[in-house]
C-alpha cells in the first residue's frame, strides 16, 4: 500500500493532539477520576461500618427485649423476696399476723416481749418470746401456720406444759424468730 506521506505541520497537529489529548486525560483522571474514586471507596465504607453498627444495634434491640423481660420477672421475684424476707423490723405487720393467726385457732396470747437482735452476714435475726394458752392441737395448728407465713418465721425453744384442770389445754412459752435482710 501506499503511504501517506503527512507535512511537517500535519505531523506537530498530530502530536499537538496527542499531547493535549494526553494532558486532557491526565487532568480528567487526576483531579476528576481519583478524587471521585477515592469518595465513592471513603464513602463505601462509612455505609459498611453504618450497616455493621445497625446490625449490632438490631441484635441489641433484640437482646434488650429479652432484657425488660427478665427484668420483669426480677423484680417480681425481689417483691416476692422482700416479702419473706423485709428490709425492716415491720412489728405491726408482725403483731398483726400473730393475732390473726391466735384468732383463726383459737389461741389465747399472754404475753409478747420482744429478745435479741443477731446480726448475721446477710440478715438479721429478730427474736420475740411469746406466751399463749389454747387447746394442745390448737396450738400445733398455730405453730404451723406461722411457719408458713408468706414472711419467714421460725419457732425455737418451744416449752408446752398441760394445764391444770381443763383437758387438752396447755400453755406454750417459745421464741419466734423474725428476720430482717441487712442490704
Amino acid at each position: 500500500m501506499d503511504k501517506i506521506q503527512l507535512t511537517k505541520e500535519q505531523i506537530t497537529q498530530i502530536a499537538a493532539g496527542v499531547v493535549f489529548g494526553g494532558l486532557f486525560i491526565f487532568a480528567y483522571l487526576q483531579y476528576f477520576w481519583l478524587p471521585t474514586a477515592r469518595k465513592i471507596e471513603e464513602n463505601s465504607r462509612k455505609v459498611a461500618t453504618m450497616q455493621a453498627d445497625i446490625q449490632k444495634a438490631k441484635e441489641q434491640k433484640a437482646k434488650y427485649k429479652n432484657l425488660e423481660a427478665k427484668l420483669a420477672s426480677l423484680k417480681i421475684e425481689r417483691e416476692a423476696a422482700v416479702k419473706k424476707l423485709p428490709s425492716e423490723r415491720r412489728i405491726p405487720d408482725l403483731l398483726r399476723t400473730v393475732t390473726t393467726l391466735s384468732r383463726k385457732y383459737k389461741i389465747s396470747i399472754n404475753s409478747i416481749s420482744p429478745g435479741v437482735q443477731a446480726k448475721v452476714e446477710y440478715f438479721t435475726k429478730v427474736t420475740y418470746t411469746i406466751s399463749l394458752k389454747g387447746d394442745y392441737h390448737d396450738i400445733g395448728r398455730f405453730l404451723t401456720a406461722l411457719g408458713l407465713e408468706e414472711r419467714i418465721l421460725t419457732s425455737e425453744n418451744l416449752n408446752i406444759t398441760a394445764t391444770v384442770g381443763a383437758e387438752n389445754s396447755a400453755s406454750a412459752t417459745f421464741t419466734l424468730a423474725a428476720y430482717q435482710y441487712n442490704g
